[in-house]
């Protein structure tokens, strides 16, 4: 489970899988028993930059606000990574809503 991976996850408070872009770095992703996770969505919107990957069915969008740790055994099939250029906008986006310049 690596930075930038999109894996289908079952998040906490919806019972039907997603993707999702993993977003924590890889030293995290190897010791703790969760990762931090952005969402993926067909819907675009503000803080949602786009997501493509020849894995998914549809364009895709990063929730930026839905930004949160899920646990490792909520993570069930590894659907490929993000470009540089991709996971740099999201990081982007995460940092402008977090407040951290």
């Amino acid at each position: 489970m690596l930075r930038g991976e999109i894996w289908t996850v079952v998040p906490l408070d919806h019972p039907k899988p997603r993707p999702a872009v993993i977003f924590s770095v890889d030293t995290w992703n190897q010791h703790a028993p969760d990762v931090l996770v952005v969402p993926l969505s067909t819907r675009p919107g503000p803080s949602r930059p786009a997501v493509r990957h020849p894995g998914l069915r549809e364009q895709s969008y990063a929730k930026c606000g839905a930004l949160n740790a899920l646990p490792k055994t909520r993570l069930k099939q590894r659907i490929g990574h993000v470009d540089e250029q991709t996971l740099d906008r999201i990081g982007f986006e995460l940092r402008r809503l977090l407040g951290l310049g």
